[in-house]
C-alpha cells in the first residue's frame, strides 16, 4: 500500500472498540504494575526487556533483540562500566539468572516484536519507550504504588514518566494484534525502545536500520499536558528539539596560598560559561531552553581546581533554534576555557531534533477515533512542551516518504512528570491499547 493511500474507516468493523477485554486490561495493569516495580534506566533495562521477551514468546510473537537492534556509535550517554554491571547483576539475580540477558549485556537493551499479517500490506511500526527516571520514588501513603505495594524496590529509580504504561500497553497491543494476524493486512513491528530520558535510545536503533522498511511509523504519550480522562490527541506538537551535553574544563593544580600564579583554575572557567551560559539571548521565533544542571569541581580548599565538569542541556522549539542555543553553549565554552587558560572537552550524551505528524495520517486517525466508542473527545493538535525520541524515527520514516504520528492519551496525574509522586489513571492504558491495535488493522 502506498503510504498515501488508506483504507476506508467509514462503518467498518472494529475488532476491539465496544469490547469490553477485561482479560487484556487485567493484563495491562500487572504488567504496568510489574515494571513500575522493578524500575530500570536507559541502558540498563534488562529485566525490563526479559519480561517483554517471555511476555511475547509465550503469545508465539517473534522478536529480536541484542547487537543488532543497536549501532554501537550512536549509543548516547552510556552508564559508567561498574554501574552497568550492577545493573546486570542485579537484573539476573530477580530473573533467577542471566542467560536471558547475556545477549543485551554492554547496554543492548529493548527488542523488536513482529507480527507478519494474513493480508498484503504496508509494514507499520508502533514504538513504546521502557526506561525509568532517576529519581526516588515517594513513600508517602498517599502515592498510591506505595499504598498499594507496586513503589520501586529499586533505591533512586522510578517510573516517574509512564513509561511503564508505554511498555506494558506494547506488550498486550502486539497479544490483541496476534489474535487477529489472519485479518491483520501487511506487518506490524512493535519497537521497545530503551533510554528515552536523555534521548539518548532512538538514535542507534534508527541507525540500525529498525525503521527503513516503514510506511506507517506511531508512538504514544500518556498524560503530559492532556489529563482529560478519554480524550486522545492525534498529534502532538511542540516536541522540542534538545542536545544533552557534559563539558569538561580541564586546568593545572596548584597551591592556592604559596603559587596560585602556577594555577589554572578550571572551576574558574567552568563558573564564567555557566553565569554567560543562562545570559544567551532567547530567541525570537519560538521557546528557547537551556538548564545546567550539574557542575562538580576542584579537590581541595588550598588547591587551585584542575578540573570540573557540567552537565547541561539546551532546547528549541525547532532544530534551528536548538542549534542556536547549541552554538552559543560552543562559543562561550571555549571563550571561558581560553580566559582562564584551560582546555575544553565536549561529549554529547543525547539528541533528538524535533518533528512534526503527518497531516494526511492525523486526519485517518481522527477518522478512526471518532468511532470508537471508548474515545471521549478527539483532538486533532495537542501541545507536547518536552523533548521525546521518537522524533528520531519518525524522521527516518518521513525522510523515506512513509508518515508518522506521535498521540497523545489523555489522564489524570497525581503529580508532574519526573516528580516521585508521579501516577496515573491506569484506565487509560486500555484505551490506548485499543486505539494502537485499531490503528495498525485500518492502514
Amino acid at each position: 500500500m502506498n503510504p498515501h493511500e488508506y483504507t476506508q474507516v467509514n462503518d467498518r468493523t472494529f475488532l476491539f472498540s465496544g469490547h469490553e477485554l477485561p482479560e487484556d486490561e487485567r493484563e495491562l495493569i500487572r504488567l504496568r504494575r510489574d515494571f513500575h516495580r522493578h524500575p530500570e534506566s536507559a541502558w540498563t533495562e534488562y529485566r525490563t526487556t526479559a519480561v517483554i521477551l517471555r511476555e511475547l514468546r509465550a503469545a508465539g510473537i517473534p522478536v529480536l533483540y541484542g547487537p543488532s537492534l543497536h549501532e554501537p556509535s550512536c549509543m548516547y550517554g552510556l552508564p559508567r562500566p561498574e554501574a552497568a554491571e550492577e545493573a546486570f547483576r542485579r537484573a539476573a539475580g530477580e530473573l533467577g539468572g542471566d542467560g536471558e540477558i547475556l545477549p543485551m549485556r554492554g547496554g543492548f537493551t529493548g527488542c523488536m516484536a513482529i507480527i507478519e499479517g494474513g493480508l498484503p500490506g504496508p509494514v507499520k511500526i508502533l514504538r513504546v519507550d521502557i526506561d525509568c527516571n532517576e529519581v526516588a520514588e515517594s513513600r508517602s501513603a498517599e502515592h498510591r504504588p506505595f499504598r498499594e505495594g507496586f513503589s520501586s524496590v529499586h533505591e533512586g529509580l522510578t517510573h516517574a514518566c509512564g513509561h511503564d504504561g508505554h511498555a506494558a500497553i506494547g506488550v498486550v497491543t502486539a497479544k490483541m494484534i496476534a489474535r487477529h494476524r489472519d485479518r491483520l493486512p501487511g506487518t506490524v513491528k512493535i519497537l521497545f525502545q530503551p533510554g528515552e530520558e536523555g534521548l539518548r535510545g532512538a538514535a542507534s536503533m534508527a541507525a540500525a536500520g529498525v525503521a527503513d522498511d516503514v510506511s506507517f511509523l506511531f508512538g504514544g504519550h500518556l498524560g503530559l499536558t492532556l489529563t482529560k480522562p478519554g480524550a486522545v490527541a492525534a498529534s502532538a506538537v511542540a516536541i522540542l528539539s534538545s542536545t544533552k551535553l557534559d563539558l569538561r574544563f580541564e586546568g593545572k593544580a596548584a597551591h592556592a596560598g604559596m603559587y596560585p600564579q602556577l594555577g589554572r583554575n578550571a572551576l574558574g572557567a567552568a563558573a564564567a560559561a555557566v553565569t554567560n551560559m543562562l545570559a544567551i539571548a532567547r530567541h525570537g521565533d519560538g521557546a528557547s531552553r537551556i538548564n545546567i544542571g550539574t557542575l562538580h569541581a576542584g579537590s581541595g580548599r588550598n588547591v587551585i581546581p584542575s578540573s570540573a565538569e557540567m552537565r547541561l542541556e539546551t532546547r528549541g522549539e525547532t532544530a534551528e533554534i536548538n542549534r542556536y542555543m547549541l552554538g552559543e553553549v560552543r562559543r562561550i565554552a571555549r571563550a571561558a576555557a581560553d580566559m582562564y587558560g584551560c582546555s575544553l572537552t565536549e561529549t554529547i550524551m543525547g539528541s533528538a531534533d524535533s518533528a512534526e505528524s503527518s497531516p494526511a495520517l492525523v486526519e485517518h486517525e481522527m477518522a478512526l477515533l471518532r468511532q470508537m466508542k471508548e474515545v471521549g473527545e478527539v483532538i486533532r493538535e495537542q501541545k507536547f512542551g518536552a523533548g521525546e525520541d521518537v522524533t528520531t524515527l519518525m524522521q527516518v520514516v518521513q525522510d523515506r516518504g512513509g508518515q508518522a504520528a506521535e498521540l497523545m492519551f489523555g489522564t489524570p496525574l497525581a503529580a508532574p512528570h519526573h516528580n516521585g509522586s508521579f501516577d496515573f489513571d491506569e484506565a487509560v492504558l486500555l484505551l490506548a491499547a485499543k486505539v494502537f491495535a485499531e490503528i495498525m488493522f485500518s492502514l
